[in-house]
């Protein structure tokens, strides 16, 4: 075994429900379960978009969405283009709500 591999294995797949419901930070994994609304993501990049989350759950035109994040604090709205770190600690799930379109 090569010395490298003892100091850090990185995690397959990190359920974030399950981190969050423990209380602990998840560990760098190689992907991230999650849910938005009823529908389960898997994303293989530690910081994806507004957008990226609402096209993974299949929420399209993402435009048409708005987009919260659940964690211990409760909910935070998401603004379009921002990033979200999923290995922060206390990142729960994702709650998508279609937006008003006779708002503005």
């Amino acid at each position: 075994m090569d010395h490298n591999d003892l100091i850090e294995t990185e995690v397959e797949i990190i359920d974030l429900e399950e981190y969050s419901a423990q209380g602990k930070q998840p560990p760098k994994a190689k992907r991230y379960r999650v849910r938005v609304n009823k529908i389960v993501v898997v994303f293989d990049i530690s910081d994806p978009t507004r957008e990226q989350i609402l096209e993974r759950a299949g929420l399209t035109p993402v435009s048409n969405w708005s987009l919260r994040i659940k964690t211990k604090q409760g909910y935070r709205l998401i603004a379009d283009g921002e990033h979200v770190d999923l290995t922060a600690p206390g990142v729960e799930k994702f709650k998508a709500l279609p937006r008003d379109q006779t708002e503005g």
